[in-house]
């Protein structure tokens, strides 16, 4: 039985980062060679979702060692009340210009709420930004992941 992703999460995934507002920070963990945890964080332009799979493009040389090694990652989305959690598996991945473009598939969900105003960690997002990590290519870049 396959795991589909809520709506509002995708929805969230896959719209961009807006100029000049406030962004979260996405935490993906992963474990290393040693069973320590290993967090990297994202912002939307780094991913992407449907109700079946979420993409990501991982500059992190530990983050993407620790995926080749595992094969899964834990991802923390938090909205309104609730933090969304999705663990993941590797279905596809290929290696782009120093970045590590994976198509994860949700193997576990749950979501946790007190019914309480949740912060996430945030940003404000800018052109700068979005120029150092490159987020026009980035996004071309996941849409490769349709022919992988």
């Amino acid at each position: 039985m396959s795991i589909t992703i809520p709506p509002e999460v995708s929805a969230f995934l896959s719209a961009q980062p807006e100029m000049g507002s406030s962004e979260q920070v996405i935490p993906l963990l992963t474990v290393d060679s040693q069973g320590f945890p290993h967090a990297c964080l994202l912002s939307r332009a780094q991913l992407d979702a449907t109700d079946t799979e979420i993409r990501a493009a991982i500059t992190s040389w530990g983050t993407r060692s620790n995926i080749r090694n595992n094969g899964v990652a834990l991802i923390l989305v938090t909205l309104g009340e609730t933090i969304h959690h999705l663990k993941l598996g590797v279905i596809r991945a290929h290696d782009e210009k120093k970045v590590l473009l994976v198509a994860f598939e949700p193997v576990e969900y749950k979501a946790d709420t007190l019914g309480i105003a949740v912060h996430p960690m945030t940003f404000t997002a800018d052109p700068w930004i979005s120029s150092l990590e490159h987020w026009d290519e980035t996004q071309t870049m996941l849409r490769s992941l349709d022919h992988a």
